[in-house]
C-alpha cells in the first residue's frame, strides 16, 4: 500500500463523468478474471453501473470530442522549445488511436450491447431491490454463477469487449488531466486552506496529497472561482464522526489545468 493518499475534486461535469467511468472500468478489470463466483457477481454489478451511465447520454460523442480537444491542444505545443518531443509524439499517437478505435467500435451508442442483453437486463431490474439477486430471486443468475470459471470469465470478457475503446480513451484522458500540472506544497492553517482560482485558466481537477499515516481526510469543496480544503481527523477510526484538526497541515496541492 502507498504511504500517501490523494483526494480529488473535479471542477466540471465532464471531468466528473470521466473519473466515474475510469473508476468503474478499472473495477471491472480487477474483478472479471478472478475465479470466485463472488468476484463474478461484483463484475456483473459494475457492468450494470457502466450500462446505466452510458444510457444517459451519448458518451461516445462526448469522449471523442474531449479526446480531440486534448489532441488539438498537444499539437499546438509541439514546437515549444525544451519540450520532450518523443514523449509528446507517443501521447499524440495514443490519442489518435483512441479516437479512431472509438469511431469504428460500434455503429450505435456505446453500451447498447449491454442494454440489449436479456440476462443483464434482468440483473439490472432485480438490483434495484436490496438483496434482489439472491438465488431464489434469480435462479438463472445462480446457474450462471455455478458455471466453470473459464466460461464465466470468457462471457464477462465478451460483454466488456465493446467497451475496450472507451476504456482506452478514458484512461488516457484521466492520466493527462492528473499529470497536467506539478504539485506544490501548501500549509492548511489549523486544518483549513482556501484559495482563489484564475477564471481564465481551464482548471479541471484539484488533487490533495498527504501521508496516509496522518490519519486525515481532505474534504474539498469549490467551483471555478475558489475552493477550500478542510482536513478532518479520522485517526480514532472511520466509525467515529470526523472533526476538523486544529494543527497546521502540510500537504501537496495539484491544480490540474488543461
Amino acid at each position: 500500500m502507498s504511504d500517501k493518499i490523494t483526494y480529488e475534486h473535479p471542477l466540471n461535469e465532464r471531468v466528473r463523468l470521466l473519473l466515474r467511468l475510469a473508476h468503474l472500468l478499472d473495477q471491472f478489470s480487477v474483478y472479471y478474471p478472478r475465479a470466485d463466483s463472488w468476484d463474478s457477481r461484483c463484475a456483473v454489478s459494475v457492468l450494470v453501473d457502466i450500462s446505466s451511465i452510458l444510457g444517459r447520454s451519448d458518451i461516445k460523442a462526448e469522449v471523442i470530442k474531449e479526446t480531440e480537444r486534448q489532441l488539438s491542444r498537444l499539437m499546438q505545443i509541439r514546437a515549444t522549445p525544451g519540450i520532450d518531443t518523443q514523449r509528446l509524439g507517443s501521447i499524440i499517437d495514443s490519442l489518435e488511436k483512441a479516437i479512431n478505435n472509438l469511431r469504428v467500435s460500434s455503429p450505435g451508442p456505446l453500451g447498447s450491447e449491454l442494454r440489449d442483453n436479456e440476462f443483464l437486463k434482468a440483473v439490472t431490474q432485480r438490483s434495484a431491490i436490496p438483496g434482489g439477486t439472491c438465488t431464489f430471486d434469480m435462479p438463472q443468475y445462480h446457474y450462471w454463477l455455478m458455471q466453470p470459471e473459464e466460461k464465466r470469465v470468457d462471457e464477462l470478457a465478451s460483454w466488456f469487449n465493446s467497451l475496450l475503446p472507451l476504456k482506452q480513451a478514458v484512461s488516457l484522458l484521466v492520466e493527462l488531466i492528473r499529470t497536467s500540472s506539478m504539485p506544490e506544497q501548501r500549509i492548511a492553517q489549523q486544518g483549513f486552506y482556501q484559495q482563489s482560482l484564475d477564471t481564465k485558466a481551464p482548471v479541471q481537477l484539484l488533487r490533495v496529497t498527504l501521508p496516509y499515516e496522518k490519519g486525515m481526510v481532505a474534504e474539498i469543496s469549490g467551483g471555478k472561482h475558489r475552493f477550500s480544503v478542510r482536513f478532518m481527523d479520522v485517526s480514532g477510526g472511520i466509525i467515529a464522526r470526523p472533526v476538523q484538526v486544529l494543527q497546521d497541515v502540510s500537504f501537496d496541492l495539484t491544480i490540474c489545468v488543461m
